[in-house]
């Protein structure tokens, strides 16, 4: 029973700190141009913005925004109980 509880509270804890970490860090390097925001078939005589994340470097990583959207949502609660 007790290590059962234990996973318990591991697993709360993994996951608590999974969408703390979403809230505060919720972009990631693009994977395919590796956070530079060109074409990665780019030179000197041909270039252009990545596709993928369409030149900004950055994705959004996956879950964030259930995470942002929890937020406003509270948001929205408390504002419409006053």
């Amino acid at each position: 029973m007790a290590g059962i509880l234990t996973l318990l509270i591991i697993g709360l804890g993994t996951l608590g700190w999974r969408a703390i970490s979403l809230y505060l860090w919720p972009y990631k390097p693009c994977g395919k141009c590796e956070g530079s925001g060109r074409n990665p078939g780019s030179n000197s005589e041909r270039h252009g913005q990545c596709r993928r994340c369409l030149g900004a470097g950055r994705r959004i990583r996956l879950g964030a925004r259930t995470v942002h959207r929890g937020r406003v949502a509270l948001a929205d609660r408390k504002r419409n109980r006053k």
